[in-house]
Order: C-alpha cells, then structure tokens, then sequence
C-alpha cells in the first residue's frame, strides 16, 4: 500500500536540494529556470502570480464551479492565503476537508478541521476500500483527501472549492472529477513558493518545522520544486517575511484570476 507519493521520490529531491543550496536561487519561476528548466513556461502575470504559458486555460468559456486546487512548499503560507481571500469574499469558497488518523486536539472538531479516523488501521481499510482520492504517511499518521469530502463539496451552492492536497495527488482528483456526469468544473492548478533565496527556506522550514523529520521534509521539498512548473497552471509567490504585509493583494491577485472563469 503505497502513497501517492513514494520515499523513492522523496529522495529523489536531494539532488534538486543539492543543486540549489549551490547557486541560492532566489525562488522565482525566472531564475529558478537556470538549473530546473521547466520554470521557462512561466510568465509574471503580477508580482504576485506566475502563469504557466502551457497551460490549458486559454479559453474564456464560463464554468458553473471552480476546483482551486492548491499545494505549496511546507511553512509557505498556503493558509494564510486562503483565509485572506476567504476574509474578502466570504461566500465564494468552500474548502475540502481532508482526513487524518491522528488524535484530536483540543479544540480541533470533527468533520469541520478533519475527520478524523480513530486508528492507523481503519485509516488504511478506507485507502483498501478506494475511498481516498490521495494520501500520505507523516511520521506515524495518516492523511488524506476522502472522495466523500469532494463530493459534498461540490454539492454546496459556492462556486469554488478550495482543495488542499498533495501534489502527488492531483492527477488521481482530476481523473475523479472527469468521470463525474457534471462536465462544467474546471480545476486550476496552483503551487505556492515563498518570496525568498532557497537556502533562506531551508532555514525557515527547520524553524518551523523543528520537530518533524527535517531531511526528508527539505528532501520532499527539492522534488516539489521540481515537479511544480511541470504540474502547475499557476505558481503564486508569497511574501511571508514578518515586515511586509502583501497578503491582501496576493488574495485579490488569485481572486480575480478565478473570476475569469466564473
């Protein structure tokens, strides 16, 4: 039973690793192309958002729902982005909720942060049974996006739903989302890296992710980097330093792009 992600493929992202912490690229699509030469394909649409010149979304066909299909390098501000547009346009999204075989937290509720699933064993009768459309192993826990929780998303009245998953798992979700009868969904594409040079990441992931297994986490993230301009129709930079307030701007960036399509 494996992820949609090997360890293999983790692994593979140390020679990316490896690669950048040599030249420090800053982690933009226009200098990242030096040495991942895929990045070529993206153009500066805004400071804040990247798109992809490869990308199918060229048409202006009007859609009746939006897939924001989302993942970003770990600690890049994927959250924060999202309750940014969620604070300017309350009734636009709807988020997906993904599963977990980790105990609860206190204040934490079932079935609106997780489901949560009370054992490892049950958690892997559900990925036997197919009811995940992706999953992951961190540590001793499970998670992953249940098919259960698409499908209710795409029952409510909000035009977009905001799906965070793996990037591992995005190709089993449109295979999904393509066998469903509802043809008019467009799923957009978006992988999200932070506004700094590549070895400042690496210092702020072992900050903020001290205490998970450090070298597989920068690992995964080499490969990420990798398979990010190959995968993605949009990469949106985030500015999270501590001193620069962008993401409202950032928000109304990525808003108006969905808008297009609405």
């Amino acid at each position: 039973m494996k992820s949609n992600i090997s360890q293999k493929e983790i692994e593979s992202g140390k020679k990316i690793v490896d690669i950048l912490s040599l030249s420090n690229p800053q982690l933009l699509p226009n200098l990242l192309k030096t040495n991942i030469p895929n990045y070529k394909y993206f153009s500066n649409t805004s400071n804040e958002l990247w798109s992809s010149t490869k990308s199918k979304l060229k048409n202006t066909k009007k859609y009746d729902k939006i897939i924001m299909l989302t993942s970003g390098l770990a600690a890049s501000g994927k959250d924060s982005i999202f309750n940014e547009m969620v604070k300017l346009y309350p009734n636009l999204f709807f988020k997906t909720i993904t599963a977990t075989s980790r105990p609860i937290r206190e204040g934490e509720v079932d079935q609106n942060d997780y489901f949560f699933i009370k054992t490892v064993k049950k958690f892997k009768d559900a990925i036997k049974n197919q009811e995940f459309l992706e999953f992951i192993k961190r540590g001793e826990n499970y998670y992953g996006l249940p098919k259960i929780s698409l499908d209710r998303a795409l029952c409510q009245s909000n035009p977009i739903i905001y799906c965070q998953i793996e990037m591992s798992g995005w190709s089993k979700l449109i295979k999904y989302i393509s066998s469903l009868n509802n043809k008019n969904i467009l799923v957009m594409k978006f992988f999200v890296l932070p506004d700094m040079s590549f070895l400042e990441y690496i210092n702020w992931l072992k900050e903020k992710r001290a205490n998970e297994d450090i070298e597989s986490r920068i690992n995964k993230s080499g490969w990420e980097i990798k398979k990010a301009p190959l995968k993605s129709d949009f990469i949106i930079i985030n500015q999270i330093r501590n001193d620069i307030s962008t993401l409202t701007p950032t928000a109304k960036t990525i808003i108006d792009q969905l808008f297009k399509f609405l």
